[in-house]
């Protein structure tokens, strides 16, 4: 089974959800669009930003940044709505996470999240499995995770969750420069999250330069494909 890194990603966090981070502003109005199609009125919500937001919601809404903190919560809320926050969570242990999140809400509760999902990143990872391929003889984890959508529907219906919905946003970003890939990545917090660490040396960044020069100079771009797929649901 396949281990994360939950420490490196609470350490990123803040990089993950800068304002001027497009991936998480983009996730942000489509959470929103999402909200305001909603009929019932929430008398209570948790955001985990405070840029999300519940149309014809109550004043009692609570903005967090730390899922730990909804254990915490003694009454129910009828909402609860995060961008990114659940990617390594629901890797890591997806069902402890949905049963808490079907606990602390009230009944007919409203649930929506998102996620990156397996179409992102596809050219990257085929150039990485080619350099990793050439340098060690085989792949590596470098990437990740993404998360499947079925198995995603499926954990929702099977913990309880009903009227699943999901949505999904493809979008490509063309690179000409890895050190602009590189520079991008950082401030997104995008990044190995797998526990084993991912190899490399001087001949990986050599193929790596070389292989990228190589691609721009017949391509005249790299395409990065990132796919957001955002998930409604009730209790």
């Amino acid at each position: 089974m396949l281990e994360f890194n939950l420490k490196k990603k609470q350490a990123r966090r803040e990089l993950y959800y800068r304002k001027n981070n497009f991936i998480a502003e983009l996730g942000i109005e489509l959470i929103n669009k999402k909200t305001d199609l909603i009929l019932r009125k929430p008398n209570s919500s948790i955001l985990f930003d405070e840029r999300l937001k519940v149309k014809n919601s109550s004043s009692n809404d609570f903005i967090i940044n730390n899922i730990d903190l909804i254990y915490e919560k003694e009454k129910k809320v009828d909402a609860l709505i995060c961008n990114f926050d659940l990617q390594l969570l629901l890797a890591n242990n997806a069902q402890n996470l949905y049963k808490n999140i079907h606990k602390i809400l009230s009944k007919n509760g409203f649930f929506c999240f998102n996620l990156l999902t397996l179409n992102s990143f596809t050219t990257l990872q085929k150039i990485f499995l080619e350099i990793d391929d050439h340098v060690f003889n085989g792949a590596q984890l470098r990437f990740g995770p993404f998360h499947n959508i079925p198995n995603i529907i499926s954990g929702l219906n099977d913990n309880k969750f009903k009227e699943v919905v999901v949505s999904t946003e493809n979008i490509e970003v063309n690179y000409k420069s890895l050190t602009k890939i590189r520079k991008d990545f950082k401030e997104l917090g995008i990044s190995n999250y797998y526990k084993e660490k991912s190899r490399t040396n001087k001949n990986f960044y050599t193929k790596t330069t070389s292989l990228f020069k190589e691609l721009v100079a017949k391509h005249d771009y790299i395409p990065v494909e990132i796919e957001i797929s955002t998930f409604t649901s009730w209790k």
